[in-house]
């Protein structure tokens, strides 16, 4: 595998060396944001913000708008949600633009998120599974101060984020959203789910701008029949902000006999076996990033 790897980088340095003369890329250049890209997925999954600040310029603007303060606490409080979390990246291109050098990813990522102690006492043997998992496709965009290379924005093309716990792991579950959104323009957001036997099950959709701090909406829970199919009409935001569609679903058991120290201590109860959440990027339709 090294071997193969080795092979790769060598094939990709001779195609920029072809190109050095018009851009003033180097190959150590070219190395060394290979090197720091890397570096910082490690660091963001340990949740080293302070060291990750060092490689981030500080006029770095995100592709929502975010500052490098902002991000960084971004990063802080993903790694406080998902303590374990557990991240793979695919480094798919290189590019060189004039000044700056784009670095495009694709990126997965898992954590379990077991529920356990008084937050389960009413699950068998007190505990709850839940995992998360993530996947997004976007470029990481560098520009040279000084001596160093900086990351100086991004730009995300795709992003969603799946939560699920007990009954909903091994569920199906699909969410179909616009490629993009114009301001205050009406779309349809539209959720299929496996239906699970024997369950009830109540879901909701809505959608939020993608600002820093975060602004929560809230959609009430409506019943899903056995198509398993939920679809909102929804307004895109006036100012042009990308957007998460966002949904949650509950499965619930109507008729479960609760114990506690091995002993009843309640009747037949609805409780819910199973919980989902699911998040989707929508980009507002020509985002053009600000820092180029």
């Amino acid at each position: 595998m090294k071997k193969a790897a080795v092979c790769f980088v060598s094939f990709i340095l001779i195609m920029f060396l072809s190109i050095n003369s018009v851009y003033a890329i180097t190959t150590e250049d070219y190395e060394n944001i290979v090197k720091i890209t890397k570096k910082l997925r490690k660091l963001s999954d340990r949740g080293k913000t302070e060291e990750i600040a060092k490689y981030y310029s500080d006029n770095y603007k995100s592709f929502d708008g975010y500052n490098k303060e902002e991000t960084l606490s971004i990063f802080q409080s993903a790694k406080e949600l998902y303590p374990d979390i557990k991240t793979k990246e695919v480094i798919e291109k290189v590019e060189p633009d004039d000044d700056i050098v784009r670095v495009y990813i694709n990126e997965t990522s898992y954590s379990k998120l077991d529920v356990k102690g008084k937050d389960a006492k009413y699950a068998v043997g007190n505990k709850i599974k839940g995992r998360m998992d993530s996947k997004a496709y976007y470029s990481m965009i560098y520009k040279k101060e000084g001596k160093d290379w900086k990351v100086i924005g991004d730009e995300i093309y795709s992003e969603s984020t799946e939560i699920k716990y007990g009954e909903a792991i091994d569920t199906e579950f699909n969410m179909e959203v616009p490629s993009s959104i114009k301001p205050n323009e009406e779309y349809t957001v539209k959720i299929s789910l496996k239906m699970p036997l024997k369950r009830f099950v109540v879901g909701s959709i809505g959608h939020d701008k993608i600002v820093y701090p975060p602004e929560k909406t809230y959609d009430p829970y409506r019943a899903i029949n056995k198509s398993g199919i939920l679809e909102r009409v929804m307004i895109a935001n006036k100012e042009g902000k990308n957007e998460y569609a966002n949904s949650t679903f509950a499965f619930i058991n109507p008729f479960v006999k609760i114990k506690k120290n091995n002993k009843d201590i309640d009747a037949d109860k609805a409780v819910i076996s199973g919980l989902g959440f699911y998040v989707k990027r929508i980009n507002a339709q020509s985002k053009e990033n600000k820092n180029l």
